[in-house]
């Protein structure tokens, strides 16, 4: 539940008590993936006049309704780099770029913002390697990737996920086709390793 809003007080001191006033943002990650488009939504329903977005102090883009055309600042300044929508605010980001991470401010019908998006810029995933080490009954499966703050790893039996990290233990069970897929994951993408069948894993150990 967001907690963002203005928040009023009454402060004591050797002078008397004067009312306060504290304006409290909250932000939220928006994952992009270098070289798209990426949406920075508002998430706003009332009726727009006014918008302008800035990242840090600078402006980005602006809009008003009585002026009707936009303005574009920095990264959007030139060429068809960004495109913000007047009805709902969303300003689309094109070719995202890692320079372009930071923290975005939009101010709707000149109020002060109140949720701030972090723009992180992923890299896709790289394709995992699993590597095997196994005896007559059990194998211990590792997977690799290229790992990154945002990466993750789990594992699928057949088609079903049975386990998050990047080791798992597989029993045999008498099922040749069964077989074990890792998956290498970022917000914005993933990548499957070649799949392991219990035939892989334990050659030589059926009888026909």
């Amino acid at each position: 539940m967001s907690h963002s809003g203005q928040y009023s007080a009454r402060v004591a001191n050797t002078d008397g008590v004067r009312p306060v006033t504290v304006t409290l943002c909250v932000t939220k990650p928006v994952y992009g993936l270098l070289g798209a488009d990426v949406e920075l939504d508002p998430d706003v329903s009332e009726t727009l006049f006014d918008i302008s977005w800035q990242r840090g102090r600078y402006f980005v883009a602006m809009w008003n309704r009585d002026i009707a055309e936009h303005d574009y600042y920095g990264r959007c300044e030139t060429g068809e780099q960004c495109d913000l929508n007047n009805s709902t605010g969303v300003l689309v980001m094109k070719g995202l770029k890692a320079e372009d991470e930071g923290r975005y401010l939009a101010k709707i019908n000149r109020k002060t913002p109140l949720m701030g998006l972090d723009l992180i810029p992923l890299k896709p995933v790289s394709k995992p390697i699993v590597t095997t080490s196994c005896n007559e009954t059990q194998c211990l499966l590792v997977c690799v990737g290229e790992e990154t703050k945002h990466t993750k790893y789990s594992w699928k039996e057949n088609d079903e996920t049975v386990k998050e990290g990047n080791t798992l233990t597989v029993e045999k069970s008498g099922e040749q086709s069964k077989s074990y897929t890792c998956v290498f994951s970022n917000p914005k993408s993933e990548e499957h390793s070649d799949p392991l069948t219990e035939m892989d894993l334990f050659p030589g150990q059926w009888f026909i």
